[in-house]
């Protein structure tokens, strides 16, 4: 019997899906506990926009097919069967899928946690990407930085401080559980 269980499928773009699955044989600190397998048929690319975390680092993976990665802005592209790409925080980050290919990527947080899943059951609760204040207030909420033009992260903090923080007067609240 597989200790591996699906919690929840989020709907996160045309032809793209993520599972967010527990592996209830790993312990509860173990980085591979809980994880998040974005699945894209490449219908439509991938894309996440750049970002980066304050509290946490993340290892980025692909099952199948590939991705470009950019961490800093050097770019690299990861294939399945790769060694996993660690981004420690701090590091602003983009993930860029292949229009036309099947890719399957997963991301796990660290520290372990099921604190990325809530993010992404949250990010994801409207089937896409929310408007601003819904994404502004995600972000808040969930340790998500926009990495603005400016490049300085003291800029990008202040603007997530403001802009998240009247979020929270006109976007809906997180969803409390999976």
């Amino acid at each position: 019997m597989s200790s591996v269980k699906v919690l929840k499928t989020l709907g996160v773009g045309k032809g793209i899906t993520m599972k967010i699955t527990i592996d209830e044989a790993e312990p509860e600190d173990s980085i591979n506990r809980y994880t998040m397998d974005t699945v894209s048929t490449g219908e439509e690319a991938l894309h996440i926009p750049p970002h980066w975390h304050k509290n946490h680092s993340e290892y980025l993976s692909v099952v199948e097919g590939r991705v470009e990665v950019t961490l800093n802005g050097d770019k690299v592209i990861v294939k399945a069967g790769d060694p996993a790409v660690r981004v420690p925080r701090r590091v602003v980050h983009s993930i860029r899928g292949f229009k036309g290919e099947k890719l399957i990527f997963r991301e796990r947080p660290d520290p372990a946690g099921m604190y990325k899943a809530m993010f992404f059951n949250d990010i994801f609760s409207t089937g896409i990407f929310g408007g601003f204040f819904h994404t502004m207030r995600a972000f808040y909420d969930g340790d998500t930085y926009l990495a603005l033009p400016l490049y300085f992260q003291f800029i990008d903090e202040v603007f997530l401080a403001i802009f998240g923080g009247i979020a929270h007067l006109f976007a809906p609240g997180k969803p409390e559980k999976l």
